[in-house]
């Protein structure tokens, strides 16, 4: 089994990426953008370092930042298409990231840009796309467990502190 976290948007709620960092066991996280600095920086204050390796893209507010703008990621059998979202216009739909992502042959592509925690099956070519929505909107984030080759998705939100 594997669980990976999917984090978007924290735009400076640097204390709910924090609490996530803490308190969560995972084998990979997917941060997808929009808060690069909160991420480098709650890493930084990390003691002992975060034990697993972190997948990171630049989104829209990310603008002096080198990562790029997508990736692609294999764990426990599925392939995970990764991006912001915001170069395929997800605030008017996911199916135009669908159809890229099945593309590249992915089974589930990973978003966030809007806020808004989404889980559709059967977009365009591609089985899934997920949004964990906002650490900074809602403290929401997600994960996803992967068991013989099959995804669960879900959604936790950080504790009020």
């Amino acid at each position: 089994m594997c669980k990976i976290l999917v984090v978007s948007d924290v735009h400076g709620r640097l204390r709910d990426l924090r609490w996530v960092l803490a308190h969560e066991t995972a084998d990979a996280m997917f941060y997808l953008g929009d808060g690069l600095y909160d991420l480098n920086a709650a890493l930084e204050m990390c003691k002992p370092p975060i034990p697993y390796p972190i997948y990171r893209v630049a989104g829209n507010c990310d603008v002096n930042y080198s990562e790029p703008s997508e990736g692609l990621a294999p764990f426990g059998g599925v392939l995970f298409f990764y991006t912001h979202g915001h170069h395929y216009g997800v605030k008017m739909g996911s199916e135009r990231l669908a159809e890229s992502a099945g593309e590249r042959g992915a089974d589930v592509a990973l978003f966030g840009h809007t806020h808004r925690r989404e889980l559709v099956r059967g977009v365009g070519t591609a089985a899934t796309v997920f949004n964990p929505g906002s650490l900074r909107d809602g403290g929401s984030y997600g994960v996803i467990t992967i068991k013989d080759g099959h995804c669960e998705f879900s959604w936790k939100r950080v504790p009020a502190l």
